[in-house]
């Protein structure tokens, strides 16, 4: 009978791939297809900014951030975009579990796990998590705490704001949008004194939102910010910088 019942279960909910949604057999986590693909991070050769993902020669960062480093596993393009989509918007939570798995496996890669004393994620507003039903960034947290059995606790609020992060296009824009965004939860205010923290996020796109969180985070008294997340968005050159590097080489 209980095998009966598995036998439905698994017609009902079955076991997919948690980047294409592929059909697996248990217990799979990513199809052949998706692990083979040029998404990884660690696939890029050479040495990377952890930043922007670029190649150092080609970083686009700029060198003002409050964060130390950004932890990424995967790039923000074709069925990951499509996946994480899925995640934030159309109530995919159990993709939550294999991105933790999948940032988790990265940060073990680039030997930052020591730097953690605690976990937290970035906060919705208020009316964003009513209107969505829940904070994608907090599933992931939590689902990485499971996984390292490092402490997760909510140590900011967000403001409400004017517009969110991924209707807005310029990073100029974005930057400005989060300016002053975030503040500490009252009752966690010293908890946050002296700590090495990982900021978690869905995605990585310039950066704005982990700054201004990372920076709140740091006058409120943390030892050191960290940040990880699911994706990140890969940036490119201007044909302007490329031209002024291309002259540069020539001089």
């Amino acid at each position: 009978m209980k095998r009966a019942g598995s036998y439905v279960k698994t017609l009902l909910y079955p076991n997919r791939c948690y980047i294409c949604d592929r059909v697996l057999p248990y217990p799979q986590t990513v199809c052949k297809t998706c692990a083979e693909k040029p998404i990884r991070y660690r696939e890029l050769r050479g040495a990377t900014c952890d930043i922007c993902g670029l190649r150092l020669c080609d970083c686009v960062c700029r060198p003002v951030r409050y964060y130390e480093k950004a932890v990424f596993p995967l790039f923000y393009r074709d069925e990951v975009r499509l996946s994480l989509h899925r995640l934030k918007f159309r109530g995919r939570r159990e993709k939550a579990g294999p991105y933790a798995a999948a940032m988790a496996q990265a940060l073990e890669e680039r030997d930052a796990m020591k730097q953690i004393d605690l976990l937290t994620f970035i906060p919705m507003s208020r009316r964003a998590v009513r209107k969505r039903g829940y904070n994608q960034a907090q599933l992931l947290c939590e689902e990485f705490g499971k996984l390292t059995g490092l402490p997760v606790t909510e140590l900011l609020y967000k403001y409400e704001a004017a517009a969110t992060q991924h209707d807005i296009k310029r990073y100029i824009y974005r930057s400005g949008n989060v300016l002053g965004a975030f503040e500490p939860l009252p009752e966690q205010a010293d908890t946050i004194r002296g700590k090495r923290i990982l900021l978690v996020d869905d995605v990585l796109t310039t950066g704005s939102t982990l700054n201004e969180a990372a920076k709140t985070l740091l006058i409120f008294g943390a030892e050191e910010v960290n940040a990880a997340a699911a994706a990140a968005v890969p940036k490119q050159r201007s044909e302007k910088r490329k031209a002024g590097s291309t002259q540069k080489q020539g001089k």
